[in-house]
């Protein structure tokens, strides 16, 4: 059974790559994606606090890594594909929104240094994200629902800005802690 299990992942690849090479790599989808996220990615740079660098740069890893998570979740358990991606062999970046969703948390963790800011503006923003950017997203064709909903999508999002603001705070904290004498 493994190894007919191996057989056919082995397949599905080959044809994912054949139809991101003949379908999707360069079409206007794939050019949305590699625009939107460089946009994204530029906006961090230039709103990033330069005081505290390393403090914005674990947020949006740990941001990073959740959302890469929980693609890979939604794509194993088939509640949502992704018919147009960056870089098909790369799950992590083959969401239109592998970098929007962590420059977004990493922002809201800059600017809100207190829970309750913090709280509200979370809540606000994945609210608009989820009801409003994820099915624009799916009108669009780059997300495809299958077990999946727009209040699922909100929950997600704003659970993982929670679980970004309690791991950066915990490893700050902790490594200023290691660092003082």
């Amino acid at each position: 059974m493994f190894e007919e299990i191996q057989r056919l992942n082995h397949e599905a690849s080959k044809l994912e790559t054949k139809y991101w090479l003949s379908e999707d790599l360069f079409s206007i989808h794939w050019w949305v994606i590699v625009i939107l996220n460089i946009l994204f990615l530029i906006v961090l740079i230039k709103l990033m606090d330069r005081k505290r660098p390393l403090d914005i740069i674990v947020a949006f890893l740990i941001s990073f890594s959740l959302v890469g998570f929980i693609n890979e979740l939604g794509y194993y358990y088939h509640w949502w594909s992704y018919p147009h991606q960056f870089i098909t062999a790369f799950r992590v970046m083959n969401a239109v929104d592998f970098l929007t969703i962590p420059v977004i948390h990493t922002l809201l963790y800059q600017k809100y240094s207190g829970w309750k800011p913090y709280l509200i503006a979370n809540a606000i923003i994945m609210a608009i994200i989820a009801f409003v950017g994820v099915p624009l997203f799916v009108h669009f064709h780059f997300y495809v629902l299958y077990d999946w909903n727009y209040l699922k999508s909100y929950l997600t999002l704003f659970v993982v800005g929670m679980l970004v603001k309690v791991i950066a705070d915990l490893l700050i904290d902790w490594a200023a802690v290691v660092r003082k004498p």
